[in-house]
């Protein structure tokens, strides 16, 4: 066999470009089993119509998706309520000062930062989904337990326990949402999940402006709003334990036709579905200062540190001289807002499908605006003051679409894993820092969104114009004559496989 004649084994697209003058990259599984083998010959010659595929996603919608909502409207009901229950006789009963407050939202997020590097590498090896409805199950009792404390210490190591076991939640329902949907039916999936944070704005208000009304019983209302949010914790993570399948592959609510129309239809575009293997040569891929991985931990960091204006949004409104039930009742329409606005993402998306990433930009001006108004407005201003706190936290919105890039955009079991977990961990480590800046007047918060929300915009910018670069040095590698054969079995990576393209 000749120089020229001899085959390009797999390798990253730059490893690609310094072969150029091979005529194809192949790919041979590291190992095939005779039942993969079977899947692979005979999954490569399925085909489905449009309407079966558009009936399959309308059951996947009714199965998987009520219950990711369900677990994520507990989780940020669950964060909500510390808020509510600041002002409800929390820090009065345990003698907390304002520094007290920000440190409950600090360890919370301590706690979520050092699991998350546990459930890095456990999610490529244990079952993501049972995995995550025990979790669930376990978060419910250590919120329950916020009940219990006579003192601040006692209440943070609460916290702490509760955010080891949340930690998984997030990063968890994006690797889901890839495993069931495609990528151009991931943002409107992603979305829905995302929208229970406005929800739960709506829902944790009400709720906590009820239990203050009309608790007559001897315990505090706050350790009410606790307790309740424990039981529907508690009924979210046992639903998702018991009818969240592993993978397509085994879904108790599939027909085995539908069952091949679900694997088929993900490796149609260079997806797979889940497997439960760590790569070692995908961690390292990460490491290597890889756009994907940084850009994860770039987001996760950025949308997060911005959001004091949620979190902290009633104290901020009880600053201005609001009492406890003016509060929950004016600042309960923030959520509707939230809601609105990420809808109004998933028909920008819809409409601009390839435009992601300037959608993200235009709706990030919405709470610098916010922002900003809250900062530059006097305590006479009245309910200009109350607008600007709701524009302030239209968050969300922009989270969705940032988390459906990553889901979209990482190929590779082990890769797909540490990208998301990376997001989570910019996440937790701003969610440990901002708390700090809203102190006080929450002047230095407010100041510090302004410039974030900057950052974040000029980080779009870069985003996109690397993704097009990207695509553009694939798409002349093919036309050079590359290619990779790819089977059922394969885990490659967006680096690996010279067929995935980006979305921007």
């Amino acid at each position: 066999m000749s120089e020229e004649e001899k085959p390009v084994q797999r390798g990253t697209i730059e490893e690609a470009e310094i072969s150029s003058r091979s005529s194809s990259l192949i790919e041979k599984p590291d190992k095939i089993t005779n039942e993969d083998a079977l899947n692979d010959e005979y999954l490569e010659t399925v085909t489905f119509t449009a309407e079966e595929e558009k009936a399959l996603v309308r059951k996947i919608d009714l199965y998987i998706l009520p219950l990711m909502c369900f677990v994520f409207l507990s989780q940020y009901l669950d964060k909500q309520s510390l808020s509510y229950a600041t002002i409800f006789g929390l820090t009065k009963d345990l003698k907390m000062g304002q520094h007290d407050i920000s440190w409950c939202s600090t360890i919370f997020s301590i706690g979520q930062l050092g699991a998350n590097f546990v459930f890095t590498y456990l999610m490529t090896i244990v079952p993501r989904a049972p995995m995550t409805g025990a979790c669930v199950v376990i978060w419910s009792v250590c919120c329950m337990c916020l009940a219990a404390p006579t003192t601040k210490e006692g209440f943070w190591v609460g916290r702490l326990f509760l955010g080891i076991f949340e930690a998984v939640v997030q990063p968890a329902c994006v690797l889901i949402t890839s495993y069931w949907y495609r990528k151009r039916e991931q943002p409107l999936r992603t979305a829905c999940w995302i929208s229970m944070n406005a929800i739960a704005q709506i829902v944790g208000s009400f709720l906590m402006y009820g239990i203050g009304k009309t608790n007559k019983s001897s315990v505090a209302d706050w350790k009410l709003m606790f307790i309740a949010c424990g039981v529907i914790s508690l009924v979210a993570g046992i639903a998702f334990y018991l009818l969240i399948p592993v993978s397509p592959r085994t879904a108790w609510f599939l027909t085995k036709r539908e069952k091949e129309i679900a694997v088929k239809r993900l490796f149609d575009e260079s997806d797979r579905t889940a497997t439960n293997k760590f790569k070692k040569d995908q961690l390292f891929e990460c490491f290597k200062f890889d756009w994907l991985f940084l850009s994860s931990l770039a987001f996760g960091f950025l949308v997060t540190v911005t959001s004091g204006t949620i979190i902290f949004q009633s104290l901020m409104l009880f600053s201005f001289g609001y009492d406890k039930f003016e509060v929950m009742k004016y600042g309960s329409p923030a959520g509707a807002v939230q809601l609105l606005f990420i809808w109004v993402a998933v028909v920008a998306v819809k409409l601009f499908p390839r435009e992601r990433a300037m959608i993200s930009l235009a709706l990030v001006c919405v709470p610098l605006a916010g922002s900003i108004m809250v900062l530059s407005l006097k305590q006479s201003s009245g309910w200009w003051i109350i607008v600007g706190s709701w524009l302030g936290s239209v968050i969300s919105c922009i989270m969705s679409i940032l988390l459906s890039l990553i889901s979209s955009n990482v190929r590779g079991n082990t890769k797909k894993s540490v990208c998301s977990n990376a997001f989570f961990a910019g996440y937790c480590l701003a969610a440990i820092i901002y708390p700090q800046w809203w102190v006080g007047t929450y002047k230095g918060g407010l100041i510090v969104n302004i410039i974030m929300w900057i950052i974040m915009d000029i980080y779009l910018i870069f985003y996109r114009f690397k993704a097009i670069f990207e695509n553009k040095k694939r798409d002349k590698l093919q036309e050079e004559g590359f290619t990779l054969e790819t089977h059922l079995v394969d885990d490659l990576t967006d680096k690996q496989n010279i067929h995935h393209r980006y979305v921007y």
